[in-house]
């Protein structure tokens, strides 16, 4: 694949809804941090829920190259789990006004997990699966939807490499639905490019557009044969190199779909042969989240 990213369109949301979307996701970020810190995340290795202050999750770590790994990670987010989770529950904010919130993303939760149901079914087709064997490993839902607020930067931090937004990695669920404020700043990286680490731009062209990336586990599964989607976030391009600018807060929204935690990511038989022998060891959905999480929370 080129990038490992597509364009989703006709996928069921409305306008209004991806609207009402940010419309909470201002409302909850636009509350006093010491609000926002009653539903703090335990960070660890285990699955994010509540909010997370900047500069407490670290990119960048993921990244083998120093200069990027000693960028100041500049976000802030909430993320929710499914609602059967009782291991790991939900936090929920209290303030009269967010009394809608919980409902509002618990709706839309239960959808884009339907959406990536329906493309993990559509890959099967592709691939020739029949045993229906790419859903039931999604089932139940074990994914995290993720609200992030990126602050106020200056752009000369991001572009000189003194902070970043979001630094260039991949996601390691099968699939991820992001979703993009007005803002701009989305860059996957072009792998038909024969110069190394050449990223293009991915604005938001239409309100009702649905982006698509592929992650590690689905990379994992056909044994390498679909490469996950690198992305970072930077400054538009307009303001990459303008003196003294500063960058305006940014909202963005990622359904992070996951595996069932008890399912192995190792590569699924039909992509594994004596001549493509399985290039990744085996461990269950839920030890490889552990072990990238403990990667970014230290």
């Amino acid at each position: 694949m080129r990038t490992g990213f597509a364009k989703l369109k006709n996928h069921g949301f409305s306008v209004q809804e991806l609207q009402y979307l940010f419309t909470w996701s201002h409302k909850f970020f636009d509350q006093p941090v010491e609000k926002k810190n009653e539903i703090p995340n335990e960070t660890g290795p285990r699955p994010v829920r509540g909010y997370t202050e900047y500069r407490i999750e670290n990119i960048p770590l993921l990244h083998y190259d120093e200069k990027i790994r000693r960028m100041i990670d500049s976000k802030g987010h909430f993320d929710q789990g499914p609602t059967h989770d009782k291991e790991y529950p939900n936090k929920w904010p209290n303030a009269p006004e967010l009394a809608g919130f919980r409902p509002f993303m618990e709706e839309f939760y239960s959808q884009c997990d339907d959406i990536c149901l329906k493309l993990m079914n559509a890959l099967e087709i592709a691939f020739g699966i029949e045993d229906g064997s790419l859903v039931e490993r999604c089932v139940p839902s074990a994914t995290d939807l993720r609200l992030t607020y990126h602050s106020p930067i200056p752009a000369e931090d991001m572009t000189f490499g003194r902070a970043s937004r979001i630094a260039p990695h991949t996601d390691f669920g099968p699939i991820t639905l992001p979703f993009q404020d007005g803002t701009g700043g989305l860059e996957i990286e072009d792998r038909t490019n024969p110069e190394p680490y050449h990223y293009v731009p991915l604005p938001p062209t239409d309100t009702t557009e649905m982006i698509l990336n592929v992650g590690d586990t689905l990379t994992r599964w056909t044994n390498g044969r679909i490469s996950g989607g690198i992305h970072r976030v930077t400054p538009p391009e307009a303001l990459k190199y303008e003196s003294g600018s500063v960058l305006p807060g940014k909202m963005s929204m990622a359904y992070l779909f996951k595996a069932e935690r008890s399912v192995s990511v190792d590569p699924l038989s039909r992509f594994v042969s004596d001549a493509e022998p399985a290039r990744y060891p085996e461990m269950t959905a839920f030890e490889f989240q552990k072990w990238r999480n403990s990667l970014v929370y230290v």
